[in-house]
């Protein structure tokens, strides 16, 4: 048997050695394991209850002796449901933990921090870990975003937001739909938009802020990220972008965006 995979769903080394050998003999108490997975009589005991913890095996005396026998493979998609609400855990505590560190850390620095990064992959990530701040996000869209990155890449980018619940709000160019999106999706999804003439934003850039971070994506061939980390960068540009936003809206054409195709 490949321990590998078993060591993958959440077992560790012992664990899977422990029990491989019960599907393998059908039974064994912890004497007889003890040598073969090079244990202690003690630590084999604890390694098979582990099992039994993990619905994997089952545990009875037989001529006063303890014996393990294993149960059925299906209680692995337990174990899988179990890391995963394990990770999810850890991801909400980290997320919790890294805002209140961030907090001390600007307290006693106005230097900003700056990363960048090349690729889609990189990219991508780059986003997510701005959405996963889960705070208000105020960005200026590029029409370059999908045709480097992926439709369903943006798709999740732009989607992920709203299952945090966090708000977001965009500057986009008005990018010609035939009709008038309805406003009802928007909201479902946490999201405002304000239009902007295509031909007035054309350039292959967007710009992002959440929390203390500001995001800058370069969409060429091979796509680039920036990442800004610093409150004093993060707060100037959510100003300059009320700035943008009170301006657009007060156009005189605004009221016609976007437009219908010609």
């Amino acid at each position: 048997m490949d321990l590998s995979k078993l060591i993958a769903v959440g077992l560790n080394e012992q664990q899977a050695e422990a029990y491989a050998l019960l599907l393998e003999k059908g039974s064994a108490s912890p004497a007889q394991a003890a040598a073969k997975l090079k244990l202690s009589r003690t630590n084999a005991y604890k390694v098979f209850d582990r099992l039994v913890e993990f619905q994997l095996a089952s545990k009875k005396e037989e001529k006063k002796k303890i014996v393990y026998s294993p149960a059925n493979p299906m209680a692995i998609s337990s174990l899988v449901a179990e890391q995963r609400n394990l990770a999810t855990q850890r991801e909400e505590a980290a997320n919790i933990l890294i805002a209140e560190l961030l907090a001390k850390y600007h307290s006693h620095t106005t230097q900003p921090d700056a990363k960048a990064v090349t690729g889609r992959t990189q990219v991508a990530d780059a986003y997510r870990a701005q959405i996963r701040q889960k705070e208000t996000i105020y960005f200026i869209r590029s029409r370059a975003d999908i045709p480097v990155m992926g439709f369903d890449t943006m798709h999740e980018i732009r989607t992920t937001p709203a299952r945090y619940g966090s708000k977001r709000f965009g500057i986009n160019p008005d990018i010609a739909t035939g009709t008038t999106p309805n406003p009802e999706p928007s909201e479902r999804s946490n999201f405002t938009r304000t239009w902007v003439r295509q031909e007035d934003y054309t350039a292959p850039v967007e710009w992002s802020v959440s929390g203390s971070t500001l995001l800058i994506v370069v969409f060429e061939d091979e796509p680039h990220a920036i990442t800004i980390d610093s409150p004093v960068v993060a707060e100037a540009f959510r100003q300059l972008w009320h700035i943008m936003d009170t301006c657009i809206r007060a156009m005189p054409y605004y009221k016609q965006l976007p437009r219908p195709v010609k």
